[in-house]
């Protein structure tokens, strides 16, 4: 017995619905004499009768009546088959996975998403955290479809799009007279106690050079890994810290405020980091075509990176 093709089902269902080849003709948009060889092909393929024809009737034979829940299954499959593939393809279904550093997931995933969700309900995203090369590690292995990060190495397989620029901050008690100047030079930390984070910490290194830059001389307290034990320490009075603005959005204390640091002003760069030679998936682009968005509106003012439900006290 040979396969039937999708047409010659069609036409079988058609002509079992009617029970008239001149109505199936119709509604296949083909002729009656077309339509009656279409048929034969088909019982010529199965190698049986599907329908008793006499002159004024059209009926299933045994073998028809079997082939009939079949064959509605099989169109029914081929639909859901091409109705998935289209909700796929028009960015509706399927799972998002993103790598990101803990400063960048907290500031720019949760209104990505936010925004995200209800005009993508069918797409699941998962997030993969981790700090330093991990973070570009898991984009080139394939284990996350992006990552949102600084730069990789520009000679490498991954491609990266810039979506802002983060700062170095001053982090302070919102009651320390700190507080009370809008910016600050990197000076401000001589004379104060200065919670630093740990060297393996891309933080560190852009703390480092700003210090380097600006000529200060300071004695580092703690070497904090986590930014949460840092503003933790500032919240308990144990010192000031330096800081990036996307971190702040980690950080739930109404105590802590934040003012930018100058001479030098020192940022890292933020972006999207995948694979050369793999695509996306298209709502992989649309949530990359969000995350656009979501930059814009930071590097605009119109959102600021610490999130104002976390109670954090914004900068003037």
């Amino acid at each position: 017995m040979s396969h039937l093709t999708l047409s010659q089902l069609s036409a079988f269902m058609k002509l079992a619905e009617t029970s008239s080849f001149k109505d199936a003709a119709t509604l296949l948009g083909v002729s009656q004499p077309a339509l009656s060889r279409t048929i034969q092909h088909i019982e010529t393929r199965v190698g049986v009768r599907l329908f008793d024809r006499d002159t004024r009737t059209v009926t299933l034979t045994p073998a028809g009546e079997r082939l009939r829940p079949l064959a509605i299954r099989l169109l029914e499959d081929y639909e859901t088959v091409f109705r998935e593939l289209k909700e796929f393809v028009d960015g509706r279904e399927g799972v998002i996975r993103i790598a990101a550093l803990p400063s960048v997931a907290s500031a720019l995933l949760p209104s990505a998403i936010q925004r995200f969700q209800p005009r993508f309900p069918g797409v699941r995203i998962e997030i993969w955290e981790d700090v330093g090369q991990q973070v570009h590690n898991v984009a080139r292995d394939g284990t996350a479809d992006f990552a949102v990060a600084p730069p990789p190495d520009a000679a490498g397989d991954l491609r990266y799009q810039e979506l802002l620029k983060d700062s170095i901050v001053l982090v302070c008690r919102a009651d320390d007279p700190l507080a009370a100047t809008p910016e600050h030079n990197w000076s401000v930390f001589e004379d104060s106690r200065f919670i630093a984070m740990s060297q393996e910490t891309g933080l560190r290194t852009m703390v480092e050079s700003g210090l380097a830059q600006a000529g200060v001389a300071v004695e580092r307290l703690f070497n904090c890994s986590a930014v949460t034990t840092a503003g933790a320490l500032v919240v308990a009075g144990q010192g000031i810290a330096a800081l990036s603005r996307l971190t702040m959005a980690q950080l739930h204390s109404e105590t802590l405020v934040w003012r930018p640091l100058v001479d030098p002003a020192v940022a890292r760069s933020i972006g999207v980091v995948r694979h050369k030679s793999r695509s996306l998936s298209p709502a992989a682009q649309a949530f990359v075509r969000e995350l656009e968005r979501q930059a814009r509106m930071i590097r605009m003012g119109e959102l600021a990176p610490p999130i104002p439900a976390l109670g954090l006290v914004q900068s003037a």
